[in-house]
This record gives structure tokens, sequence and C-alpha cells, in this order.
């Protein structure tokens, strides 16, 4: 009978135990939050005082793209786009802007708190002409400028200060197309369904500046790319696998139209592909891991 006693005794223990563990990692905190796993869209404007700092994000998982606009009593007044992720809590972005005729980048951060962004400073350094943080560790927030959360159907503050809530138009040079991989929203004028865009990209490599890579909806393909003088671009023959798919008319379209392109331009993070300056497609960037 005590036998038995002790290894009744013995065999609660052990479901203690083992519930115990199960409870510990059930109540793990997930690194990111749920505004970061959403696809959204997102408006905060300067939450103290009467400057009007301006962002406007687009959230699809963890990667951000959207505009920013700094509008400071005292300073130039700077406009551009942002492109980046959320990393738990800290929004980290490479905000490329126009100011005073010239074209920049650098890095801005912001940290969320409560129901505000609170943006982030520290040592910069110049790397392939754009300013990045030296060590993310050592930024400080505590003086940081305050967004908060607003409606992005309403009118922003930054109509009541004078800015314009028409984004300026930044035009950006070719070393943008090595940067991103280039998703297409356009296709001779009728829009691409957001659910299929990823299906649709073109990619330019970094050190391979002669050629191009990406999907047609269906199949992988590849093939040559030439940038010419005057923002004259020409691809070369493409080659792409053979997988058969239910819809093969749009990738057969969408070979075609490459075909016909003779210029590029780049403006707000957007690529256009042009025939004589008519726009043939157009192509959303993305960040490119």
């Amino acid at each position: 009978m005590r036998k038995l006693l002790r290894i009744s005794s013995a065999f609660i223990i052990l479901v203690s135990c083992n519930n115990a563990t199960d409870q510990s990692v059930s109540s793990g905190v997930p690194l990111i939050d749920s505004i970061q796993s959403s696809t959204n869209h997102y408006c905060y404007e300067n939450a103290v005082g009467t400057d009007s700092i301006r962002l406007r994000i687009d959230l699809v998982g963890t990667d951000v793209s959207g505009e920013l606009l700094y509008a400071i009593r005292g300073k130039d007044r700077n406009e551009g786009s942002v492109n980046g992720e959320w990393f738990g809590d800290t929004l980290l972005l490479d905000y490329m802007y126009q100011s005073e005729g010239s074209l920049s980048s650098r890095q801005v951060v912001f940290i969320k708190q409560d129901s505000l962004l609170v943006e982030g400073y520290g040592a910069s350094e110049e790397v392939d002409g754009k300013l990045r943080f030296v060590n993310r560790t050592q930024l400080s927030f505590g003086s940081g400028i305050k967004l908060k959360e607003v409606n992005c159907d309403e009118p922003n503050a930054a109509s009541s200060t004078g800015a314009s809530n028409t984004p300026i138009q930044v035009e950006q040079g070719s070393e943008v197309l090595y940067m991103y991989r280039w998703e297409l929203k356009e296709l001779n004028g009728a829009s691409i369904e957001e659910a299929k865009r990823g299906q649709f990209f073109i990619l330019f490599t970094p050190g391979q500046v002669g050629r191009v890579s990406g999907k047609g909806g269906c199949n992988r393909i590849t093939g040559n790319v030439e940038l010419l003088e005057n923002r004259g671009l020409k691809f070369g023959a493409i080659a792409s696998t053979k997988m058969a798919c239910p819809d093969m008319e749009q990738e057969a379209i969408f070979l075609k139209t490459l075909a016909e392109v003779n210029q590029w331009k780049i403006v707000n993070n957007v690529l256009y592909l042009q025939k004589d300056g008519s726009n043939l497609a157009l192509f959303q960037s993305v960040t490119n891991k």
C-alpha cells in the first residue's frame, strides 16, 4: 500500500512539472506585435508645437514604405520617400528626400511608445553617399520629435502651417534601380491586383549592371538590359522557364511590354517603364532581402 502511495505521489509531481513547463512556453511574448504582422496604412503627424512633421506608411508584414515630410520653422523644408522595417517596437527607415534642389538620403528611426512614435537621434556616418547610424544601440529617444497617429482620410495639420498636402515629386537616379525589387502595380494603364503583384517583378542586381531577372506571373525570367543616355533603357532577349499556369495571357503581355520599353524614370520610389515618354508599366519598390 505504501509503495502504491509513493508511485501515485511521484506521478502527481511529474504531471505538475509538465503543466508548469507548458504554461511557461505558452506565456512567451511575441517579438513582433500585431501592428507589424498586418497589412495596413498608417498616418502620423506632429503631436506637439506648430511645426509640420508628417509620416504616412504602408505596412506589409514588417516591410514599410511611404512618405515623410519635415516642415520645421527655421530649417529647410524637406520631403521624400521612406522604405524600411519594423524591428520589435522600433521603426528604422531609409529616407530619400529633396531639399533645396538636391537629393539626399539618410536613416531615420522611431520607437513606438504607447500611441506615439518618438524619433531617435545618434551619431551618423556617410556610407556610399548615404548617412547611416554608427551604432543603433546608442540611439537617444528622450527628446525626440513625437508623432501621434491620425486618420489618414482626414485633413492633416500640415495644411494649417502652409505646407502642401501634395507629395513633392522626387526623381531618383539609376543607383536606386539596384536597391529594391520592383513589383508590378500597373500594366498598360490597368492596375494589377495587390495579391498578384509579388508574382510580377523585376530585379536589377548590383555588380551585374547588364542583367535583369524576375518573374512574369508564372515563370522565372532572366535576360539582358542596357541603360542608355537620357534615361534610355532597352531590354534584350528575355528567357523564361517553361511552367504552365492557368493564366498565361497576362504573362505574355508583360513580356511583350518589356520588349517595347525604351525609357525609364523613378519618382518617389515608383519605377516607370516607358515608350517615347508614355507609361507602359509602373513598379513599386519593395525592400530587397
